[in-house]
């Protein structure tokens, strides 16, 4: 197969606008990557321009070590699932995963082989002569599927092609094309908004936000040490709760301010100035409820959701400040009930309030 490697990528359109800002990426041989991001960050684009359908205003694609800037996107050796399938309605399924194929003049025999060992492979073999109406939208995605696998490309590129299927189907088809993308051993490029789903599709995850790339990395990695305040919130879910405040650090000791809450750490820090202003950052299920620490937060519950196996503790601080606590099992708390929440000092994430990078 091949890796993907992006140089110095932009894209401005004619209105000035920059969709994408001097990105430098490399996807690795066999690697399975996550483009994330909210909508209008730029990684649809990123996605167009390594296949060809987006022209490219600066910078480089290499595919396999090629630059591919000039080449045209059939000759590119890439195959595209998209978001709404894009199969021809007049077609059967058998017409529609050979298209490709009968375009490059590939030999019957051949094509009927591969037709048939592609659509067992997805489970759509009985529906080989129906038309996409027939089909269910899992069914007509696995279409999709077969017709980017029929072809052996160097590269997938997938765009959002689960978010037209519901909750169940979604998880399903999720963990069979990361299970695909294993068996065919291929380097796959994948666009989502979901945060669900970069977590467990991606081997790594690449972050955008405004045309940049924020921070690319294995996803428990970027969980953990999460490089700005933007991935921090992004990545998980429900985002990490953010406290602003000031940082005082005395012979040795480093302690956080919060209005009238102080709060020791446990980390030291490298800090430029006497007291910057920082946002501390708590994921969560680090948030410890009635918490028997001296100093806690004071927070009144708003709602509780039991999920089953968790509960999520939506509550407001004095200051109006919104937090939320994971903790294991079903509890039940009042609308108005008083709780007083603390955290473990070592699972603090500290950033710079100005800049909004991680305060290593």
């Amino acid at each position: 197969m091949a890796d993907v490697k992006l140089e110095n990528l932009t894209k401005v359109y004619a209105n000035k606008v920059e969709a994408v800002s001097r990105v430098d990426l490399e996807v690795r041989d066999n690697e399975f990557l996550v483009l994330v991001g909210p909508s209008g960050c730029g990684k649809t684009t990123i996605l167009r321009m390594i296949a060809g359908l987006e022209e490219i205003t600066a910078g480089t694609v290499a595919i396999g070590g090629a630059v591919v800037n000039d080449v045209h996107p059939k000759d590119r050796n890439v195959a595209m699932v998209f978001q709404n399938y894009a199969l021809y309605p007049h077609m059967t399924v058998r017409d529609n995963i050979s298209f490709g194929l009968r375009m490059a003049r590939v030999e019957k025999r051949v094509i009927a082989r591969k037709v048939e060992d592609t659509a067992r492979m997805l489970a759509i073999d009985p529906h080989l002569d129906r038309k996409p109406r027939e089909l269910s939208g899992g069914q007509r995605q696995r279409v999709a599927l077969a017709r980017a696998i029929v072809k052996q490309p160097q590269v997938f590129l997938f765009d959002e092609p689960l978010s037209n299927l519901d909750a169940q189907l979604r998880t399903q088809t999720r963990a069979e094309i990361k299970k695909l993308q294993q068996q065919l051993a291929t380097t796959a490029v994948y666009v989502t908004h979901d945060r669900t789903e970069a977590m467990t599709l991606g081997d790594r995850i690449a972050v955008m936000k405004d045309g940049r790339l924020q921070q690319v990395d294995e996803p428990l990695a970027m969980y953990h040490k999460p490089a700005t305040l933007f991935v921090a919130n992004f990545i998980g879910t429900p985002g990490i709760n953010q406290f602003r405040g000031r940082l005082r650090h005395a012979h040795g000791k480093f302690t956080f301010r919060h209005h009238d809450l102080e709060l020791d750490l446990h980390h030291r820090y490298k800090v430029p100035e006497r007291e910057p202003e920082v946002v501390l950052g708590v994921r969560p299920e680090d948030m410890e409820l009635e918490s028997s620490r001296d100093k806690g937060f004071k927070a009144s519950v708003d709602l509780v959701e039991q999920l089953g196996g968790e509960s999520l503790i939506y509550a407001t601080l004095a200051d109006d400040t919104k937090v939320v606590a994971r903790t294991e099992g079903n509890v039940r708390y009042d609308q108005g009930a008083v709780l007083k929440l603390g955290f473990k000092p070592e699972a603090a994430h500290l950033f710079d309030a100005a800049t909004e990078m991680r305060i290593e």
